[in-house]
């Protein structure tokens, strides 16, 4: 049913506006239907969304936590790293070290030996079994001798069978970065 036209000026009957009055309440009523259809539709939707997005958050925690996790590794690795590669001298902890062929030192961390020969000594540095050759003395006359600073790492054991007037051990610093 439609509504029913009434002419400008003139009498409608109760019967035509009762159905007038029940059509326009039949079409509001299924619009309001439709509307509360609708709504339900989209509350629907919001908690789907809502659900999603907890879920999401939940996963990117979950994620941040784990990336915090490695960042804090490779910053501790990174810290490691440095300190065993770092080879900057130490000089308020440097002393005298006795290294002969009778007796080996060890060395306790990163460092330089710092080797002064007699003079007219000559002769082999051993570095973990392995000979180097340190000072040559290719005549009588070839006298001379200076500091040399030898690098050597946590552990390596050193021995010679050259007389040294001095040997001392400089340690390396452990390097530190601020807020790192």
């Amino acid at each position: 049913m439609a509504l029913i036209d009434i002419e400008y000026g003139s009498l409608a009957s109760s019967d035509i506006m009762n159905k007038n009055f029940i059509y326009l309440d039949n079409k509001l009523a299924e619009s309001s239907d439709s509307i509360m259809t609708s709504i339900s539709s989209i509350f629907s939707n919001i908690a789907t969304l809502n659900s999603r997005i907890n879920d999401i958050t939940e996963s990117v925690e979950g994620s941040i936590e784990g990336l915090k996790a490695t960042i804090e590794e490779y910053k501790t690795k990174t810290k490691l790293l440095v300190n065993k590669a770092s080879m900057v001298p130490d000089w308020k902890n440097c002393y005298s070290v006795n290294i002969t062929s009778a007796s080996r030192y060890t060395v306790p961390k990163n460092g330089y030996l710092l080797l002064l020969p007699v003079n007219t000594a000559k002769g082999n540095l051993v570095i973990n079994n392995l000979k180097v050759n340190f000072k040559v003395r290719s005549n009588s006359y070839d006298n001379a001798c200076q500091l040399v600073a030898f690098p050597v790492f946590s552990g390596d054991v050193v021995s010679s069978d050259v007389e040294f007037s001095n040997v001392y051990f400089l340690p390396t610093k452990d390097v530190v970065v601020d807020n790192f």
